[in-house]
């Protein structure tokens, strides 16, 4: 069900001087794209660069633009900003930005209010501006407590840095922190995985979040894995690595609610539960994504491309696409089986007009036979065995 936002607007004329307009705005998940950071990781390959003041400045402009002319016809019950490493950015920078966030009064109040922040740029100045203007929620890019492997990735930060922002982060008074952990490096070991979960657990972030390590395109992870530089783990080891993962976080009551995430009752990611329910989202900012009215958009990704578009006032969508209906269902059992709690039938047909078996219905057969998804309940979700061969499982409903 489609939620709104009630804006009360007063207009003066001479022969009605207090006129009120009631407007409804639809309310939408606002995702926001800061793509600076301090030095690219090997194995980066989102849409990111190193950063320099005076672009930040010419991007701040261009995102406030961009989000003012969002705030016209809409309003956000999520707020995300992401990157890059929007804790990149100085004090001032931050000021302006959150500002620009939070002029709309809807935008005020927000129950979910994200940033990202990696451990190497935070300071308990940039810290209290965020919790100041609303931000409620801080995803700390971690990623491992080994110095080792943090050097292995190319971050700026070392373990004892990465403990010391958390615990600058929680002793501001934020109470729903998440840490990104990374695992599968090359020649790491189960004991070493269990080190970084233990450290995670004994800082008591409601949230944590962990990710096999992936070798992206032309990052130079990914030439190095190719040329024969860095041997990839096996896989064997990795899946330990992930089963070790969900049996330790569920022990510290992590309840694991969607394939790399596990949170404390009544902290899973609102935000980004949106993503897997496949419903609509706004994207704002270089390379940024929506989904609207059945439609997927994608804004320019260069930089400075995208900050021209804004300022010339010309068009800075450089990818559209309108989505038959059989390809939208067909993502959002995808997406949907990424959660653990999958996908009601009931739901399905309220949102599409027929039910999951009259388009999924051989898969679902020969799935459920192999034992990797369970229908008997009427919600379609992944068995304990299609946890681990997760994509190969999505991929039959593509």
């Amino acid at each position: 069900m489609e939620k709104y936002f009630i804006e009360e607007k007063h207009t003066n004329s001479l022969n009605q001087p207090f006129l009120m307009h009631r407007i409804r705005k639809p309310l939408l998940p606002l995702y926001l794209h800061i793509p600076f950071c301090s030095k690219k990781c090997d194995y980066c390959d989102f849409n990111s660069i190193v950063s320099e003041a005076d672009i930040i400045d010419r991007y701040i402009n261009a995102l406030e633009k961009e989000l003012n002319a969002f705030a016209e016809r809409y309003a956000c019950d999520t707020v995300y900003v992401g990157g890059g490493t929007p804790t990149i950015l100085n004090e001032n920078q931050i000021k302006t930005l959150l500002h620009s966030i939070r002029r709309c009064p809807e935008n005020a109040d927000a129950p979910e209010y994200t940033v990202e922040a990696n451990p190497g740029t935070l300071t308990r100045g940039k810290v209290r501006l965020l919790k100041e203007y609303g931000v409620n929620r801080i995803s700390v890019g971690v990623q491992s407590f080994q110095d080792r492997y943090l050097n292995f990735l190319g971050r700026i930060h070392t373990s004892a840095v990465a403990v010391q922002s958390i615990e600058l982060i929680i002793s501001e008074g934020f109470k729903n922190v998440n840490i990104d952990l990374i695992f599968g490096y090359p020649g790491q070991t189960l004991d070493e995985w269990i080190r970084d979960l233990r450290m995670a657990v004994e800082l008591q972030p409601e949230h944590i979040s962990t990710y096999a390590l992936t070798y992206e395109g032309e990052t130079p992870l990914a030439k190095k894995a190719v040329n024969g530089a860095i041997s990839k783990l096996d896989e064997e080891i990795e899946l330990k690595m992930y089963k070790t993962a969900i049996r330790f976080l569920h022990e510290n009551n992590y309840c694991h609610y969607e394939i790399s995430n596990f949170a404390r009752l009544g902290y899973e990611c609102v935000h980004n539960i949106n993503y897997w329910n496949n419903k609509r989202y706004i994207g704002i900012g270089a390379g940024a994504c929506s989904f609207l009215d059945g439609e997927r958009t994608m804004n320019e990704r260069n930089v400075l491309q995208y900050i021209k578009a804004i300022e010339d006032n010309t068009e800075v969508k450089v990818f559209r696409e309108s989505l038959p209906q059989r390809k939208y269902a067909s993502e959002t059992i995808v997406m949907a089986l990424r959660m653990l709690r999958g996908i009601s039938g009931t739901e399905f047909y309220d949102r599409f007009g027929y039910k999951i078996e009259d388009q999924f219905g051989t898969q679902m057969k020969d799935l459920q036979c192999l034992g990797l998804v369970n229908y008997d309940d009427k919600r379609l979700k992944l068995t304990e065995k299609g946890l681990f061969v997760a994509d190969s499982v999505m991929s039959e409903f593509l």
